[in-house]
């Protein structure tokens, strides 16, 4: 061999081991999103290893055997049925197998489980978010994603307060959180200032990111899951994880697949210690109670895995009794939709809409998954339901909403009181500063209830005369459309906590206009 020959070896050499040595820095560093990419890669698709090995196998014989044709045929199948076939295969063999799953598990309801009266989801999180960066007096510092957190007794809005530039990130630590208060429309913010050693928004070796991998390196991460709360006095960050359990399937394709399902809550203390929690502990522990952890994605998946019911044929051709999600707005809400539910002890229940394929707006099943174990339910119904994109256009219809030039509804959250069915609609001005009104769409009937201010809205759920109000002032109004004068009004009288403790009607002619005056020797009631 010659010096030159000698020279172009021992420089592609070298080329080789930058190139190895910068991989491994990129993968140091961006160690999060690597672990990501490859986890998802290797264990959510076992295609790629299975054929992997095969094709491996394939070509030592064929390098061995000197074979040109078996070396062509290894990467082939690799190719083929280890990208492109395999994957179809396994996501088929998994859907169907969970949708099995579903068959057994999950409990047919005639009732959904009613919306909490303690605590309703009322502020939208645009506006939230709106209400926080207002509330905002940390130079150096910006919010981070909002997720649904409880504390101290109710729900809110977490955000967690992350550095704010490159410099900070690297030597700062995470300052603490802000919550803003979801159960009513006004601004209620409350900053709790704690320092965590590996928090969020932090650079490499800090970042709470970067140590939750390190400490479970074998679980997909769902980030989205992320919220900051305090409970028993202290201070955390949680985060839920996602395994898969591997199967395999002979046919039509032998094919190893991978069945989702929740892995545990990362919970990480300010200084920096993670605690690894089973589903099960989690559900025990003190210090996440009232809170959501049970993975979205797994959520989702569930549902969704029910167009399989009827075999993958069935799913991709025919459609018969094939559900799809049902379309939120575009601003707003997504699925699956945390709502806070009444019971023993606090809670967050996940709710999904579904409607048949290609009929539109008209939801047919409605699908809630406990926010903390998983546990699957729905509720079918016989005549199709109104719909969330429906309910925001019935709300944006009404005379109140339809005059605001500057206003738009958003957000339709479900409400169940009783055995009925609600789409909690917000109508927030543009600019997120606030809520001017809520809507309680009736999903049978498609009755508007508009309320104002947030003890309206406790009142809608905690009395039914409210709901027959609004029936007798629709039906009343309807009757005077005929050309009639005058018109008949209802009054609405709450105490203090928004309880309604009477009513009357006033029939006001033509033109003419009403005093009221409410005499109570115990308290001072509200009008309304």
């Amino acid at each position: 061999m010659s010096e030159t020959d000698e020279l172009e070896v021992n420089v592609s050499y070298a080329e080789i081991v930058v190139v190895g040595f910068l991989a491994l820095v990129v993968g140091v560093l961006a160690l999060p999103m690597v672990q990501g990419v490859l986890y998802s890669a290797v264990f959510a698709n076992p295609s790629i290893l299975q054929w992997g090995i095969v094709s491996i196998l394939l070509a030592a014989v064929a390098l061995r055997q000197q074979s040109v044709a078996l070396f062509v045929l290894a990467v082939a199948i690799f190719l083929v049925l280890g990208l492109f076939v395999g994957p179809i295969a396994g996501n088929t063999y998994a859907h169907t197998d969970m949708a099995n799953q579903m068959q057994t598990s999950a409990e047919e309801v005639e009732t959904l489980p009613n919306t909490s009266k303690e605590n309703v989801r009322v502020l939208p999180r645009s506006v939230s978010d709106n209400y926080a960066q207002s509330s905002m007096q940390y130079p150096q510092y910006k919010l981070g994603a909002s997720d649904i957190a409880y504390r101290n007794g109710s729900y809110a809005w977490s955000h967690a307060l992350e550095p704010d530039n490159p410099m900070v990130a690297l030597l700062g630590q995470q300052r603490g959180a802000l919550y803003v208060e979801m159960t009513g429309t006004e601004k209620h913010v409350d900053v709790e200032e704690t320092k965590f050693a590996n928090g969020r928004g932090q650079y490499l070796f800090g970042s709470y990111r970067y140590q939750s991998v390190l400490s479970s390196p074998f679980k997909k991460h769902n980030w989205d899951t992320t919220f900051n709360a305090q409970a028993n006095g202290e201070s955390y960050i949680a985060h839920s994880t996602t395994t898969y359990e591997w199967k395999f399937r002979m046919g039509p394709i032998p094919q190893l697949y991978a069945v989702p399902q929740h892995g545990s809550v990362e919970v990480m203390s300010p200084d920096g210690e993670i605690e690894s929690l089973s589903p099960e502990e989690a559900q025990e522990s003190s210090l996440l109670r009232g809170q959501n952890f049970y993975p979205y994605d797994v959520a989702m998946y569930k549902v969704e895995s029910m167009q399989y019911v009827n075999g993958a044929l069935n799913k991709w051709f025919w459609k018969e009794d094939v559900l799809q999600i049902a379309d939120l707005p575009e601003d707003g809400n997504e699925w699956p939709i945390a709502v806070p539910t009444a019971g023993d002890s606090p809670g967050l229940t996940y709710f999904i809409a579904t409607e048949p394929t290609g009929s539109g707006n008209g939801v047919y099943e409605i699908w809630t998954i406990d926010g903390q174990s998983g546990e699957t339910a729905v509720r079918e119904y016989s005549e199709s339901q109104l719909g969330p994109q429906k309910a925001v256009d019935f709300t944006e219809r009404r005379s109140e909403v339809n005059r605001l030039s500057n206003a738009e509804a958003i957000a339709p959250v479900p409400v169940v009181k009783g055995d009925t069915l609600y789409w909690h609609v917000k109508v927030v001005s543009q600019s997120r500063s606030g809520v001017i009104y809520t809507a309680f769409v009736n999903a049978e009937s498609g009755d508007v209830t508009l309320v104002e201010g947030t003890k309206q809205i406790y009142a809608f759920l905690t009395q039914s005369e409210v709901e027959e109000i609004q029936n007798e002032t629709d039906d009343r109004s309807d009757g005077m459309d005929d050309g009639s004068d005058g018109m008949s009004v209802t009054v609405v009288v709450t105490d203090a906590d928004g309880e309604i403790v009477g009513t009357r009607n006033i029939s006001v002619p033509a033109g003419g206009n009403f005093e009221v005056s409410v005499d109570d020797e115990s308290a001072t009631p509200a009008a309304t």
